[in-house]
């Protein structure tokens, strides 16, 4: 009896892994295989066809091919994430509605992507998870005619801004964050205590992330004292 209960405590073990329900570290990707891949700590594959021979990431292992309404790529990760990236492509996909989605406790669900229409030529897609999110999802479940190919799937970790600089010129107050991601907003925003709770920020300047460095800008500075914050405000 209890080297049958060793044996079936093992088994679940290795079925829990398999069926995605730990947390993937971030950042975390896979390129393929998909259909008889294994996937990684906090993926899971749900019913997907063959793999699309030649893929889309130049990876040669195949691209995940969603042909039924219950095709489906969940990842469950550990922490905010970043940018989720993949590849996407119609296989005389018409009709339908393909959508990548994102969860804060797996049972509610909102969209990140909605696709009714997709190209016949494989397209780099970014998008962004709320903060508080953390699953992903790839599903199909409006199949009309044709099938997606899905590919190369990351999703990065979360890099909160930094501040490098602060000049005051002219009246005019410069926060300088060094790096920024194109398609993420950042936020300037100023306190005048940081005792008070809860503390009260003021908005200064939000600006669009170039893939470079952003100057950030607080043309009113009129008290003696502020405190200055940079935010991710992507929505």
């Amino acid at each position: 009896m209890n080297a049958a209960k060793a044996r079936m405590i093992g088994w679940s073990v290795v079925l829990a892994a398999r069926l995605g329900l730990a947390q993937a570290p971030l950042p975390t990707s896979y390129t393929g295989p998909w259909q008889t891949g294994i996937p990684p700590a906090g993926w899971t594959f749900a019913s997907l066809g063959l793999d699309q021979i030649p893929d889309y990431d130049g990876i040669n292992d195949g691209a995940a091919r969603f042909q039924t309404t219950n095709s489906a790529i969940t990842i469950h990760y550990d922490a905010p994430a970043g940018a989720l990236t993949y590849w996407v492509k119609g296989l005389t996909f018409s009709g339908g509605v393909f959508r990548v989605e994102q969860s804060v406790d797996g049972t509610n669900w909102t969209e990140l992507a909605a696709y009714t229409e997709l190209p016949t030529n494989a397209v780099f897609q970014t998008r962004f998870p709320a903060a508080a999110a953390r699953r992903v999802r790839f599903a199909y479940p409006s199949r009309v005619t044709g099938n997606v190919g899905v590919d190369g799937i990351t999703v990065e970790a979360f890099v909160p801004p930094e501040i490098s600089a602060v000049t005051a010129t002219g009246g005019v107050v410069r926060v300088t964050v060094p790096a920024t991601t194109s398609g993420r907003s950042y936020a300037l925003e100023h306190t005048t205590a940081i005792t008070n709770v809860p503390v009260v920020w003021t908005a200064d300047d939000a600006q669009a992330g170039t893939g470079s460095a952003l100057v950030l800008r607080d043309l009113a500075p009129t008290n003696g004292l502020r405190l200055y914050r940079v935010r991710d405000a992507t929505p």
